[in-house]
């Protein structure tokens, strides 16, 4: 009897052990060696697939107005200015078959900027350009419905917003996609009745507000003598993501230990501000043809990398640069 009972006794103490554990670990506490480790929950959202995609999209067809239709139909030479991801759609799907996976849709938007030669004279004009891809991932699998608290409907005597039915959603892995400015390799005017380009979507399927953006209205496919085709370079990074829970190991808040130097006040000195600043190299000495080869473009101390690129059409040879080109919507 003694024996069971001091066995009972044993697992007794075992299990509040355990109890005790995970209570500190609820509390941010936990005892290891005799030391105390502070631990937190917190909400984030765990990457479960990624990848990098570096495409080479060739003929994408150009929509453009009734303006910028009549330029090509009388241009003579022809060469791009900057080329800007507008918007990206992204539409995810469950995949028949295959429990975790998902299949993921996205079309971008692109905004083409253009500078032709009519009679000449120099015309500047822009069009749309629309590209779909599909790709499958892992997401993990998910059978809970996620529900939120709302400030602005945390009234008692508030009604069921629009969405209260469609919160279940988010059961749903989310996806992230990043993507650089692309890169125009290549510009084409070919004749109406040469049918070989990329078109993804008819001309209707373009949001209107995308269409204001750049200035123009989409002329219908069978319209005017000419049509304009751009091969791109794309590089992307898409990321699908849920929302877990991690207990980490933590220390104390992060609380700033310095003030903010503002302009305005009279215990800072601007000229002081001036002079901490580091001088702009790059901005005075530009890429050199043996920079360029290296990779390296300016002096010494200067490292920002810089690709030739031609456009492949006429005799016109630029440079263009994967960064932001001034061709954003105004």
């Amino acid at each position: 009897m003694s024996d069971k009972s001091c066995t009972n006794s044993r697992s007794c103490t075992a299990s509040g052990s355990l109890a005790q554990n995970a209570a500190n670990a609820v509390l941010g506490t936990s005892t290891q060696n005799g030391t105390n480790d502070k631990s937190t929950c917190i909400d984030v959202n765990k990457i479960y697939d990624s990848a990098k995609d570096k495409e080479c999209i060739e003929d994408l067809r150009v929509y453009l107005g009734p303006e910028a239709q009549e330029i090509i139909d009388n241009a003579s030479n022809l060469r791009s200015k900057c080329a800007e991801v507008l918007w990206a759609s992204i539409s995810v799907s469950d995949v028949a078959f295959n429990k975790g996976y998902y299949s993921i849709s996205v079309r971008y938007y692109f905004r083409l900027c253009f500078e032709a030669c009519v009679m000449g004279r120099a015309r500047e004009f822009c069009g749309i350009a629309v590209f779909d891809k599909q790709s499958i991932m892992f997401g993990g699998d998910g059978n809970v419905s996620v529900f939120t608290s709302d400030t602005v409907h945390n009234d008692i005597c508030a009604a069921l917003p629009a969405d209260a039915f469609t919160q279940n959603m988010a059961n749903t892995p989310k996806v992230q996609l990043e993507v650089a400015s692309p890169i125009v390799l290549s510009v084409k005017l070919a004749d109406r009745n040469w049918h070989c380009g990329t078109c993804c979507c008819p001309i209707e399927q373009i949001p209107e507000n995308l269409c204001q953006c750049c200035g123009c209205t989409p002329m219908p496919q069978d319209m005017g003598a000419k049509c304009l085709y751009v091969t791109l370079g794309l590089f992307s990074l898409i990321k699908i993501e849920r929302p877990v829970s991690l207990l980490i190991n933590s220390a104390e808040y992060c609380i700033p230990n310095r003030e903010s130097n503002v302009l305005s006040d009279t215990a800072s000195d601007p000229c002081e501000i001036f002079k901490s600043m580091a001088f702009p190299t790059c901005d005075f000495y530009p890429a050199s043809a043996g920079a360029l080869s290296s990779g390296i473009a300016g002096g010494e101390g200067c490292k920002d990398v810089v690709t030739p690129m031609a456009n492949v059409l006429g005799t016109t040879t630029t440079t263009t640069h994967t960064g932001n080109c001034g061709c954003g919507c105004h």
